[in-house]
């Protein structure tokens, strides 16, 4: 039965890619936008993960012991979440007419843009390094510092999408893209981070001007894009392993553990990135486990959505990750306790740990309905590049939030977005003090792609802006 699931569950995945890209050549969801990027996170994720741990046996620290009903019911529970999440994206609902609502911002020339990405990696270094030291507000300042660094890379890639032959706006694209991906290693040494200062470069070139690009051009680009950017994850990934001997978690313990990588570093980071953590079997040792062996908690991942932002200091009974409680209800003790260690339980494994009935719909709708939201001020807003590459810096986080620990993805992303729009309007008008942006007037929001649409469709009024 695991290998009939196994099946299926890779035809779902072709089917997921196959609309991916249906949508994208008939202009109804563009190819790099918010909603792919969480559908390829759940592809990884929850889809060839799990097809890996029935096909081949590839499980991480636990697994299911069912092979018979398991597997169906993470199938089933899959599908009905897929088909939800794809109801609520596509459902016309009516706070999105306010999210398509315009209003002014900064713009101005490349130079403007390249003087915006070095004011926003120092307002990131102040965030993260100037700010860590105090209480209560550093983990919130490092979190938005993270947003802004992300954004100085995006600024950059804007103002080379827009001179893209040029040759000194390259050379400065470049530098500011590597000094945002090294200034984000302080204090951190995740992965999100990282690819999030990635794909916000990406994420601005393709909303500058490769979105425009014939659909060949643009498949091209986004592959030799999205190539390097894996090959630099796992590159990164197996730095991580190299530097487990180090304390500390900085550039310098960075530097050091590139030297230090091994061919079975790459090997393990190789499989880190495509085995998805292993969150598919996790996910249906989930389904197996609770509810029986351990209770339900009903919408845990709310609950701990809503706690936090409180310190654990203040709250003893503040409630913990599952991906922590994980390590202790499957007595992973080979990697130390959940103090030290966690997994990655899966979007799946959630809705399985908080009582399935209830929180499997309400999270696909709520995902849902949350990044149509996102989307739609995105395709909306490429006249305001002010509201429209905040978007852009909290990609890694979307990505994985089908990998667990979703309500603090969530959060850490919202943070990032709102310290990405505030710094950078600040920044714009610390910017045209020097002349290089001006402030754009309150304009009625407008997709350039549809402008050829709205000419041909004048007569039948099937248009309207």
């Amino acid at each position: 039965m695991r290998y009939l699931v196994a099946l299926y569950l890779l035809l779902l995945a072709v089917l997921v890619v196959q609309r991916i890209v249906r949508q994208a050549i008939r202009g109804q969801v563009d190819l790099f936008s918010i909603r792919n990027l969480f559908l390829a996170g759940f592809i990884v994720f929850q889809l060839t993960s799990a097809i890996l741990g029935l096909g081949f046996f590839i499980f991480g620290d636990v697994q299911p012991t069912n092979f018979f009903l398991v597997p169906l019911i993470y199938a089933f529970m899959v599908t009905v979440f897929l088909w939800l999440f794809a109801w609520s994206y596509r459902r016309e609902w009516s706070p999105l007419r306010l999210v398509r609502k315009s209003g002014s911002g900064w713009d101005g020339d490349a130079g403007g843009w390249i003087l915006l990405a070095f004011i926003m990696l120092g307002f990131g270094i102040g965030l993260k390094m100037g700010l860590i030291y105090i209480p209560l507000i550093n983990i919130l300042a490092s979190q938005a510092g993270g947003g802004v660094i992300a954004a100085a890379a995006a600024c950059a890639g804007w103002a080379w999408a827009k001179n893209f032959r040029n040759p000194t706006i390259a050379v400065l694209a470049i530098a500011v893209l590597a000094a945002a991906s090294a200034l984000i290693l302080y204090q951190a040494f995740g992965r999100r981070p990282v690819l999030g200062v990635l794909l916000a470069f990406g994420w601005a070139l393709y909303w500058g001007a490769w979105r425009t690009l014939p659909v060949g051009a643009l498949l091209r680009r986004i592959s030799i894009w999205g190539t390097a950017s894996i090959v630099l994850l796992v590159a990164y990934t197996a730095s991580r392993s190299a530097a487990a001997q180090y304390d500390k978690r900085g550039i310098t313990e960075m530097l050091r553990a590139i030297v230090d990588i091994r061919s079975d570093d790459f090997t393990a980071g190789i499989t880190a990135v495509f085995s998805g953590q292993n969150a598919g079997g996790l996910s249906m040792w989930s389904i197996e486990t609770y509810g029986s062996s351990y209770p339900y908690d009903p919408l845990h991942q709310v609950k701990y959505l809503a706690s936090i932002p409180v310190p654990r200091q203040y709250w003893a009974g503040k409630p913990e990750p599952l991906g922590k409680l994980i390590v202790d209800h499957g007595y992973i003790r080979r990697k130390g306790s959940g103090n030290k260690y966690n997994v990655g339980p899966g979007i799946i494994g959630h809705a399985a740990h908080d009582f399935p009935w209830i929180a499997l719909p309400l999270y696909a709708v709520g995902i849902g309905f949350l990044l149509r939201c996102m989307d739609e001020k995105v395709r909306w807003s490429p006249h305001v590049p002010v509201a429209l590459l905040p978007m852009g810096v909290a990609l890694g986080q979307v990505l994985a939030l089908p990998r667990g620990e979703s309500a603090l993805f969530l959060f850490e992303g919202a943070v990032a977005i709102t310290g990405a729009w505030i710094f950078l309007r600040l920044g714009g008008r610390i910017v045209s003090l020097f002349g290089g942006m001006v402030q754009t007037p309150p304009e009625e929001p407008w997709d350039p792609l549809l402008v050829g649409q709205a000419d041909d469709d004048a007569t039948s009024g099937t248009y309207s802006r």
